[in-house]
C-alpha cells in the first residue's frame, strides 16, 4: 500500500441497479426484512420496523447518504426504492442518526479493499462501487 491508498472494510449496496460502497465502520447492522402481506386487522406503521427489540426508523437512502463524485446521473440515486424490491435494511451506527436505516436491493460483503484517496469508486470482484458516506 502506498500513501495514496486507504484500506478499510466496506459494505457493498445495490440500489436501483447501481453499486455503492459504504464504510463498514458507519454501519450498525444489516438484516433481511421483506415486506410481509398485511391483513386489515394488523396495525401497520409505515416507515418503522423492529429489529432485536429496537425500532428502526426507515428513510430513503438519499436522505441519509451522500453520493460521492463520479456518479454520472443523479436520477437512479434519487429514485425511491419499491419495498418489494428492496428486502435488505441497513441500520447506521449510533450518533445523530441512531436508529435510522434505509432499504437496499441487495448487499455485498463486508469486504476489505484498498481505495486510492482521490478515487470516486473502488473495485471489488471486477465490479465498480461508487463511494458514499453518511450525511
Amino acid at each position: 500500500m502506498n500513501s495514496l491508498e486507504s484500506q478499510d472494510y466496506w459494505l457493498g449496496l445495490r440500489i436501483n441497479n447501481e453499486r455503492y460502497a459504504l464504510p463498514a465502520s458507519q454501519v450498525h447492522t444489516v438484516f433481511l426484512h421483506p415486506e410481509p402481506e398485511q391483513s386489515i386487522k394488523e396495525l401497520k406503521i409505515s416507515g418503522v420496523v423492529v429489529h432485536d427489540g429496537e425500532p428502526v426508523y426507515l428513510r430513503n437512502h438519499f436522505q441519509l447518504l451522500k453520493a460521492g463524485r463520479g456518479i454520472e446521473s443523479a436520477v437512479p440515486w434519487q429514485q425511491v426504492l419499491k419495498r418489494d424490491h428492496a428486502p435488505w435494511i441497513v441500520v447506521l451506527k449510533d450518533g445523530p442518526g441512531k436508529g435510522l436505516g434505509f432499504r437496499v436491493n441487495n448487499i455485498v460483503g463486508p469486504f476489505h479493499c484498498a481505495v486510492a484517496l482521490e478515487s470516486p469508486f473502488l473495485q471489488y470482484n471486477d465490479s465498480d462501487f461508487y463511494l458514499v458516506e453518511v450525511l
